[in-house]
């Protein structure tokens, strides 16, 4: 999947994308994009991280790219990992 557009507003997004399949999409390529950024804030690398969360580098690979399904349990975890916490808003 090629790079998406980040729109502030949500309603916005849903009309440019115009389908509830693409908008799941985005957000799980903007989740991991994310995730991405924050971990090369951190500094940390993808091996290390895999680590910290007894998984494969390759699973860490997966979730930034958006090819990965997550709970919130999971974003819990990873976020914490990360030295972060999760914070869900519903609009």
């Amino acid at each position: 999947m090629g790079r998406l557009p980040k729109f502030a507003d949500e309603i916005l997004l849903a009309l440019k994308l115009k389908s509830p399949l693409a908008l799941e999409e985005y957000e799980k390529f903007y989740i991991g994009g994310q995730i991405k950024k924050i971990r090369r804030k951190t500094g940390m690398k993808q091996l290390e991280l895999a680590q910290k969360l007894k998984t494969s580098q390759s699973v860490i690979a997966r979730i930034e790219n958006g090819k990965q399904n997550l709970t919130l349990k999971a974003l819990t975890v990873i976020a914490h990992a990360l030295g972060k916490k999760l914070l869900v808003k519903f609009y």
